[in-house]
């Protein structure tokens, strides 16, 4: 993943939008993943307040997963339920 790049470029597309957020939301569980598998050592070798702070940053990686789940999601409903281009009024004529 092009961090660089993503952070300066606005997705060009809807289709791109979702390809940057698919990959995203596959980085997110991966992230949640690797915290949560620190648990245990970090309770072993640092104590239980510390393992209750990586639980805590596990949930919120969780989280984020799951929120960019939900917003890919949202892209992709958007994408097949969009409005005609121009809504028409009685006359014929696009309205605003």
């Amino acid at each position: 993943m092009d961090t660089d790049r993503w952070c300066a470029e606005a997705p060009a597309s809807a289709a791109e939008l979702a390809e940057r957020l698919a990959e995203l939301a596959r980085w997110a569980n991966r992230w949640s993943e690797a915290v949560a598998g620190l648990r245990e050592p970090t309770r072993r070798w640092a104590g239980v307040a510390a393992a209750a702070s990586v639980s805590l940053a596990a949930r919120r990686a969780e989280e984020a997963f799951l929120e960019l789940e939900v917003t890919l999601g949202d892209v992709r409903a958007a994408g097949r339920s969009l409005p005609p281009a121009a809504s028409r009024g009685e006359d014929g004529r696009p309205t605003v």
